[in-house]
């Protein structure tokens, strides 16, 4: 499951501090669908991030492997990488599908490269 911050337009456009909820995707060999939504409280509130607040988030995103942002600060960065989580800004404003594509792809050969 990946999880992409949007504002629509089937782009990863919004910033990780803004959104208030998530787009969920599953991502296979078949290729890429979506899911759900999971809506949450914007971490980011008068121009900072509140720490309850990314407790929050890290609860919405319980069982997401990765989240897929326009932008995201270091220290929300690090809370999710704390919680297992992965945060990407590599794609920030690409289209969503071949984006969680390139990123399963690219799972694909680090797996590859250590199983050879």
């Amino acid at each position: 499951l990946v999880a992409v911050t949007t504002q629509g337009g089937g782009r990863i456009n919004q910033h990780f501090g803004h959104a208030t909820e998530f787009q969920v995707f599953e991502v296979d060999a078949s290729g890429v669908r979506f899911a759900f939504h999971r809506r949450c409280d914007n971490y980011c509130v008068d121009g900072g991030g509140a720490d309850d607040r990314l407790d929050r988030v890290i609860a919405t995103l319980d069982g997401i492997d990765t989240v897929l942002v326009a932008r995201i600060g270091d220290c929300p960065r690090e809370g999710l990488a704390a919680a297992g989580i992965t945060a990407r800004d590599t794609w920030a404003h690409d289209y969503i599908e071949p984006a969680i594509l390139a990123l399963y792809r690219e799972r694909m050969t680090q797996k590859q490269a250590i199983t050879a």
